[in-house]
């Protein structure tokens, strides 16, 4: 046998090696892989529960608590379960305990065809801009990532500037029965009153991360944003209520601090952290706290509630603008 060939063989050789390597890898870490850079986890070859399980509880590790003694145990007894385990059905209960330990009360895991079962029940509200004796009534309900956050933005930004050029002297931020959602669209859809730079950070024990806005564009919070419109330097009274959750928990904080900004309300839901959602090819999907939010006060939340600067509802807040700012 030639050298020639010799070496053709054993190059061979070492690629059906490699190959059978990556075989493997993809087989045990591609559905975590894939979610982390997709968003969806892919498996290839025979889905297990085994399989799906494992991924869960890996990405879990990300949680907020994911280094926790709590999360350790809830693992442990969630890789017990799967033993036993003839479908997903049979550990998606252990499951949801491990990921409520590794992200908190903001985490869980989601059975198919729940989220659109939610989706019901959810704020089914219009966001809308009306100006009301001279104040521009902004009101900001939730958006999920399904909808239409472009035209969700939009409508707020055009109602917003439209109430500047039209003589408006302030603002109010309705984010009352705001279960949250995409953060992106919401905080969009305020900017024209937000100033640019970081509105609020996202904060967990390995790294912060920037919530910034540049012009009519949010980069860094939910779906990246960006609408027209322009700013407008206006006092701006934020109503909130025990409702008021998640991203929009965070647009509230991106007011917080700022000198023509105040809130009015009761204490929010408490979910003032940021999510990250793995969805997966039967429908599920695992919604996991990987952060905390940080105001620009330097106050940082998590799952309690955020006080208002004020007590009081929309007659506080109005009477504030034209008090403050002769606005009335």
């Amino acid at each position: 046998m030639s050298t020639a060939r010799k070496v053709l063989i054993a190059v061979g050789g070492v690629l059906a090696a490699l190959m059978l390597v990556a075989v493997a890898v993809a087989f045990v870490y591609g559905p975590t892989m894939t979610a982390k850079v997709s968003g969806t986890a892919r498996f290839w070859g025979t889905d297990t529960p085994s399989r799906y399980a494992k991924t869960v509880l890996d990405l879990s590790e990300e949680g907020i608590y994911g280094d926790s003694a709590e999360f350790r145990a809830a693992r442990a007894a969630a890789e017990d379960a799967v033993q036993g385990a003839s479908s997903r059905d049979d550990v998606r209960s252990a499951l949801n305990d491990a990921v409520k330990a590794a992200g908190g009360k903001h985490s869980k895991l989601i059975e198919p065809g729940a989220e659109q079962d939610n989706a019901s029940e959810a704020d089914t509200r219009s966001p809308s801009v009306n100006v009301r004796d001279g104040v521009a009534w902004a009101t900001v309900p939730g958006v999920s990532r399904h909808d239409d956050g472009q035209h969700y933005a939009d409508t707020l930004t055009k109602g917003l500037t439209a109430a500047r050029d039209g003589g408006a002297c302030g603002a109010v931020v309705d984010l009352r029965g705001n279960d949250g959602g995409d953060m992106g669209p919401m905080l969009a859809g305020v900017s024209p009153l937000l100033p640019d730079g970081t509105a609020l950070e996202f904060v967990s024990n390995a790294y912060s991360s920037p919530v910034t806005i540049e012009g009519n564009g949010v980069r860094g919070g939910g779906s990246p944003t960006t609408t027209s419109g322009g700013k407008w330097d206006a006092p701006v009274a934020v109503l909130v209520d025990g409702d008021t959750a998640s991203s929009a928990e965070a647009t509230m904080l991106a007011f917080r601090g700022l000198d023509h900004a105040k809130s009015f309300g009761t204490p929010t839901a408490g979910y003032a952290s940021a999510n990250m959602v793995y969805d997966f090819p039967d429908g599920s999907a695992l919604m996991l706290t990987i952060a905390k939010d940080k105001a620009r006060t330097g106050e940082v939340f998590s799952e309690d509630p955020i006080q208002p600067d004020e007590p009081g509802g929309e007659d506080a807040a109005l009477a504030w603008l034209a008090a403050e700012h002769s606005c009335a």
